[in-house]
């Protein structure tokens, strides 16, 4: 969504919310997290909702807001920053499991595997399996140190 910011003799000014939440994630240090952005062209104040676990030390926030309010000062904006308590919840947030849900790649392989268990059964499946992840370990091993070195002892011997 986009915010409006100004209207100038050149047209209006709209500002990403989600660009902007990200800039402001870009200047945070973990564990703050930007949840929402909004702006105030009336007085020209950026609106920030700033997460942060349950007690935390009042002067990393302190600091935070004032690295906000130095970097925004240079585009014309005020900063006011409200800071919300995150309650620890047994859920864990796994960014990276969620990231790798949204790759094609992904779903192509999965439903490439369920096609091979349907039409040849569980043992061809099974040793599928066994064989990527046998050439998946062997790439992971030549990609180490252990490989490099391998494989340059292996072109010594053959004289390359």
């Amino acid at each position: 969504m986009y915010l409006f910011w100004k209207r100038t003799s050149l047209g209006s000014i709209l500002v990403s919310q989600d660009g902007m939440c990200d800039f402001v994630n870009s200047l945070c240090e973990k564990p703050f997290k930007c949840a929402q952005v909004s702006l105030s062209s009336a007085d020209n104040a950026l609106f920030l909702v700033i997460t942060m676990p349950k007690d935390y030390d009042s002067s990393a926030m302190v600091s935070l807001e004032t690295k906000l309010r130095d970097t925004f000062e240079k585009t014309g904006l005020s900063v006011r920053v409200s800071w919300v308590e995150l309650a620890k919840t047994s859920f864990v947030d796994n960014e990276a499991l969620a990231s790798l849900a949204k790759k094609p790649v992904v779903w192509a392989i999965a439903v490439a595997l369920f096609a091979l268990l349907l039409k040849e059964g569980i043992a061809t499946l099974l040793w599928s399996l066994f064989w990527g992840g046998a050439f998946y370990a062997g790439v992971l091993f030549f990609q180490s140190e252990m490989g490099a070195e391998l494989v340059r002892k292996l072109r010594g011997m053959a004289g390359r």
